[in-house]
């Protein structure tokens, strides 16, 4: 009965959170496009780059708390308030060195050396650092959004997420298309496609700053945190939490770092078609997305006290994961021509070939987000903050090695190699820890 319970549970989650996220990212599908085709190749180069300094920069206000707050929630009958609140505590408080790290960020890219290089006409002065700045408070207020949504995972109420995360897209699309078609206004033809960045970049911000009130109300309806802090909560956060924040930075890291080499070494307009290709990865990470959002409270209990239905079900999701990469893989290997210009038109013809290469990712892409949510179930993070503290190396090294001489290609090479290694690490280690468990129940 158990069990039967648990199934019902998962199915049912993962149709409310199939139904939000396809709604999700099939708005989210229009609206960056739409950015890279108003933009340009080199002036969507700049704005990737600046949405990748925020991506980075953002994850100092979860550090892994996000996660574990989903994990703890579900080993509890009951949403557990007081811990809710202290971890939203600590989110308010790596905020505010977020916002102080962001303005530093900002004022150093106001003399961007690298702006312009080459390019006619002159972007106009100080476009990319308040760009910067507007995506910036974005991505924080994106923060606390999934933060939100974490919440509505361990409970199971993802008709909840489903509603935050539609109408948060919603949003954007409609705040981005105002922003392009103003910008279209003021400077017709593309006269200044600089500003029109930066409208974008105050777009994203206005909508992230709703939807983060919208999922705060949303929130209401489950639980009303008791904000504090405690000296037993600093104690967990530094032996469980921190940990597993530095395996996800550094796995954040190693994903995000191609794009601020490749316009360090290769210049905007290679950052831009990279960028284009790479979004194909994303998209397919919705997949698993889905999956680990409905199955992941249910593996983080069955874990501890049935281990051997925790296998069973990582095995059905593993196949399921398995095969979806295989047909996304076929189609961007075999059709990356029609995928690069039905999205993005005209001028991201390298895309095409970068694609191809990026391709053979997905089916690892997948199979890894699996294996890595599977390390925190188990609580294995000091095994994952080592391994992807040498994954940053990996990385690193072979985009150092590649970039220069192949750009995007040589990224998404580096790319593979990483998820390969990434996968040769984590099968082995959750399948012996597995074992494990399930000798220890039987013996």
């Amino acid at each position: 009965m158990a069990e039967f319970l648990a199934r019902n549970s998962v199915t049912r989650n993962i149709a409310y959170k199939t139904l939000g996220t396809v709604v999700e990212k099939g708005l989210k599908l229009l609206i960056v496009p739409l950015i890279a085709r108003t933009l340009g190749a080199r002036v969507y180069g700049q704005y990737s780059y600046a949405v990748t300094v925020a991506a980075l920069a953002v994850q100092m206000t979860d550090l892994g708390l996000g996660l574990f707050m989903a994990r703890e929630i579900a080993r509890h009958d009951a949403p557990p308030a007081k811990l809710i609140g202290q971890i939203l505590t600590l989110k308010g408080v790596l905020a505010l060195g977020y916002l102080v790290v962001m303005a530093g960020l900002t004022w150093w890219h106001l003399a961007d050396p690298l702006a312009g290089k080459g390019a006619l006409p002159r972007p106009h002065a100080g476009a990319l650092a308040f760009t910067i700045a507007l995506v910036g408070l974005a991505g924080l207020a994106t923060s606390a959004v999934e933060a939100i949504w974490q919440v509505f995972r361990g409970v199971q109420r993802l008709e909840l997420e489903a509603r935050s995360s539609s109408l948060f897209a919603g949003l954007q699309l409609i705040a981005v298309f105002a922003a392009v078609s103003l910008s279209a206004l003021q400077w017709p033809n593309g006269s200044d496609l600089s500003l029109t960045m930066v409208a974008i970049g105050c777009a994203m911000a206005v909508a992230g700053l709703g939807g983060a009130a919208h999922a705060l109300w949303l929130m209401k309806k489950v639980v009303t945190p008791e904000y504090g802090w405690s000296r037993d909560a600093m104690g967990r956060f530094v032996g469980e939490v921190l940990p597993l924040g530095v395996a996800i930075v550094a796995s954040l890291v190693y994903f995000k770092i191609d794009v601020l080499m490749l316009r360090a070494l290769r210049g905007d307009e290679e950052t831009g078609w990279y960028s284009a290709a790479y979004k194909q990865l994303e998209y397919a990470s919705i997949v698993p997305a889905i999956l680990m959002a409905a199955t992941f409270p249910a593996l983080s209990q069955t874990v501890v006290n049935d281990p051997a239905r925790a296998w069973r079900l990582h095995k059905r999701t593993l196949a399921a994961l398995f095969v979806v990469g295989c047909v996304g893989a076929a189609i961007l290997a075999g059709a990356p021509a029609l995928v690069i210009h039905l999205l993005y038109g005209d001028g991201f013809e390298p895309s095409i070939r970068m694609l191809q290469v990026l391709a053979p990712s997905v089916i690892l892409t997948l199979v890894n987000y699996l294996e890595t949510h599977m390390l925190v179930a188990l609580g294995l993070v000091g095994e994952q903050m080592a391994f992807t503290l040498v994954l940053v190396v990996v990385n690193v090294g072979a985009n150092w090695l590649l970039v220069p001489r192949y750009g995007g290609v040589g990224a998404g090479v580096a790319t593979a190699l990483t998820e390969l290694v990434l996968l040769g690490f984590c099968g082995p280690l959750v399948w012996r820890e597995m074992h494990r468990r399930m000798r220890a129940v039987t013996a």
